[in-house]
């Protein structure tokens, strides 16, 4: 399984806010480390697949607000992206992603349900 660099993952940042506006920059750098430390951790003492890594990247990365603006965004993203380039893809509609990322946000929306939701959209590409 390839985990995104954190390099990786403030670069795509600062593309998606060229492309869809906000504020540059990181708020808390030790919280974007342990956002993108928990899917790791999990697949390496949890022996968590795919779904589980890409549905953790959504969640913490959503609850870290590591970001100074676009967290809901990179959250998402994230979460694509490490399907990407491990050969997989979600079957999710923009607007089913949108109230998952808005649901996590506010709270309502727990990792679990997060990781329910993942394992009815992940599609294996490989």
């Amino acid at each position: 399984m390839i985990f995104p660099s954190k390099a990786k993952i403030v670069a795509y940042h600062a593309q998606q806010i060229e492309r869809f506006g906000g504020s540059h920059g990181l708020r808390d750098e030790g919280a974007l480390e342990s956002a993108l430390a928990a899917a790791e951790n999990r697949h390496f003492y949890e022996e968590a697949g795919i779904v589980i890594c890409a549905a953790t990247y959504a969640y913490h990365l959503c609850q870290a607000h590591a970001f100074i603006d676009g967290n809901k965004r990179i959250a998402a993203e994230t979460a694509e992206l490490f399907l990407e380039i491990n050969q997989a893809s979600l079957s999710a509609t923009d607007d089913e992603m949108e109230e998952l990322i808005l649901g996590i946000a506010a709270g309502q929306i727990t990792r679990e349900e997060v990781e329910q939701r993942f394992a009815q959209w992940v599609v294996l590409t490989d």
